[in-house]
């Protein structure tokens, strides 16, 4: 499949806005505990709900996989139940399709529920300003389909790997390898309600690599870029955990990035095997 980029939404004008909202869609929901009640009547007042769906398959490709395949209306969404949309959801991800548009991820924060990850995003943020280079960005460009409105068609005869992480990405390469956009919407209209989990950042670096997404050289320049983003966030937030959350994830990151390529440099069968 073929490398891009997530494109940022363009601003529409009314009449494509109406002539192109979804009357109703299915709502995945990739869990395999119960929904709560709340959670439910959250999704209805921001979403026009066909159908709410949940998949008992574990694994997160596994299950999106699952859920897509059962899915019965032109568009669908899926809804991770960690997180909030803002009331203007639904308006800014149909108001930004087309007819060639396969995708709209919703731009999310983690301000509700790990400070220490939006003020870390907020630092890197001014101090990408500061340089005037985007490439100290911090955040990986990875989709995420924790918020996204999908076109069904866009996803017409995919098959997921088993893979643990960047099944999102995934998703993302299938849509555009169809010949349709991704696009990212300008302002944030969702809110991760956890604390952020560093545990999978060593096969975010894996998998990253076997995706094709992450290079060793890229991920060395972000370790040698750690001290001054480190320090720079302690000054800007006066949170030393923001530097603490910055190293222990890069590095991870990286441990994942290097194993891969060892992998695939050493011939080990382990490299082909792990590939999605």
């Amino acid at each position: 499949m073929s490398s891009s980029r997530i494109s940022r939404a363009p601003v529409p004008s009314s009449t494509t806005r109406h002539s192109q909202t979804p009357e109703s869609v299915d709502v995945l929901v990739p869990t395999l505990k119960g929904l709560k009640s709340d959670f439910v009547e959250h999704v209805r007042s921001r979403v026009p709900v066909h159908c709410l769906l949940t998949s008992s398959v574990p694994g997160p490709a596994r299950a999106r996989q699952e859920l897509m395949e059962r899915v019965d209306t032109d568009w669908f969404a899926f809804i991770d139940d960690d997180v909030k949309l803002r009331p203007d959801w639904w308006s800014t991800v149909t108001g930004v399709i087309g007819p060639d548009v396969g995708a709209v991820e919703g731009l999310w924060s983690y301000v509700a529920g790990d400070k220490r990850v939006d003020d870390y995003a907020r630092a890197m943020a001014r101090l990408v300003k500061l340089l005037g280079r985007e490439s100290w960005k911090d955040r990986i460009d990875r989709a995420f389909t924790g918020d996204t409105l999908v076109r069904t068609d866009a996803v017409k005869g995919i098959q997921m790997p088993n893979i643990p992480v960047w099944e999102d990405e995934y998703i993302r390469m299938w849509v555009e390898e169809n010949g349709y956009k991704w696009l990212r919407t300008q302002n944030v209209v969702c809110d991760h309600l956890r604390r952020y989990n560093l545990g999978p950042s060593y096969n975010v670096g894996r998998y990253g690599y076997y995706l094709g997404r992450l290079t060793l050289k890229g991920q060395l320049k972000r370790v040698a870029q750690l001290p001054v983003k480190v320090l720079f966030a302690l000054a800007y937030t006066g949170d030393i955990h923001t530097g603490s959350f910055a190293v222990e994830k890069d590095l991870k990151i990286f441990k994942g990035v290097l194993q891969a390529y060892v992998q695939r440099n050493s011939g080990s069968p382990l490299y082909r095997l792990s590939q999605p």
